[in-house]
């Protein structure tokens, strides 16, 4: 299944850019630097059109599809760059997630996707994971972080659903360039930055093309996926990867131990949810 290798590379790609998104993210103000790399990955992707003879062709023609697909996502990174700023690499991305369980429900909804009641298993294992890393299980209450970054994974579900719906006529990476370009557009608009944080010289580092050059290679993979004949629910496939990466470089290398036992058990939860529910999906 190409779709599957496509999605196993987007999530190694992927936990790569939130681990050098959150080296910088102290640094610079978090709309700023997402609204940056944003168009930085973008620009990037337009270079290399003319390489690969690809072009942006048929964008005039679904402006009110790509103004949707902006917006999903330019919530989604506004608050994903909020989270990161304020939360444990070990911790953010079990939030993050979750968008597995939203980008299927919005494929069932609006794509009409399948969606078997035994699929029910893995979305309650993944909310379960849920309430097990919050910060007051008990209560079911959750910290002001932890809310970001969920309300940006419902959004990056709504975006993952609308690629699937709208990206088929494009070429991958000019779809790829497009939405990486509208984003930082957006959120530039947003954040309103000063002459002086677009200056900053974390933003023209090392590290900040790799976040730049890693958004690209992430949406491009993921494109390539739903066009090998993926659907909307294989991106959860992505999750995996990025997940274990992410969690044991911030609890092995960063030293993020603090709650670590309810952390495994939310990583194992929402690994074996999100497996569930890909292969009962499929099913």
């Amino acid at each position: 299944m190409p779709w599957l290798v496509f999605a196993l590379a987007a999530g190694a790609a992927s936990a790569v850019n939130v681990w050098a998104a959150k080296r910088l993210v102290a640094s610079v103000r978090p709309a700023v630097l997402g609204g940056v790399v944003h168009v930085t990955g973008g620009l990037l992707c337009l270079a290399l059109l003319p390489l690969v003879g690809a072009d942006l062709s048929p964008a005039a023609e679904r402006l009110p599809q790509l103004a949707l697909m902006t917006g999903a996502y330019v919530l989604g990174n506004l608050l994903y760059f909020a989270a990161l700023a304020r939360s444990q690499l070990s911790e953010i991305d079990l939030f993050l997630r979750s968008s597995a369980l939203w980008t299927v429900v919005g494929g069932t909804l609006v794509l009409r996707e399948a969606f078997p009641v035994a699929s029910l298993v893995g979305s309650v294992l993944i909310l379960a994971s849920l309430v097990v890393i919050a910060d007051k299980p008990r209560r079911l209450r959750f910290s002001g972080p932890q809310l970001l970054a969920l309300g940006a994974a419902i959004a990056f579900g709504a975006g993952n659903v609308v690629d699937k719906a709208i990206s088929a006529p494009f070429d991958p990476l000019g779809y790829t360039a497009l939405n990486l370009v509208l984003t930082g557009v957006g959120m530039l608009a947003v954040a309103r930055p000063q002459p002086r944080e677009l200056m900053a010289r974390a933003l023209w580092r090392p590290t900040a093309w790799t976040v730049a050059a890693t958004f690209a290679l992430t949406q491009w993979l993921i494109i390539l996926a739903f066009q090998a004949g993926g659907t909307a629910g294989d991106v959860i496939l992505v999750a995996q990867v990025r997940l274990v990466a992410l969690m044991l470089v911030g609890m092995l290398v960063l030293g993020e131990r603090d709650r670590a036992g309810r952390k495994v058990v939310a990583a194992l939860l929402m690994v074996v949810g999100i497996t569930a529910l890909a292969a009962l999906g499929q099913g």
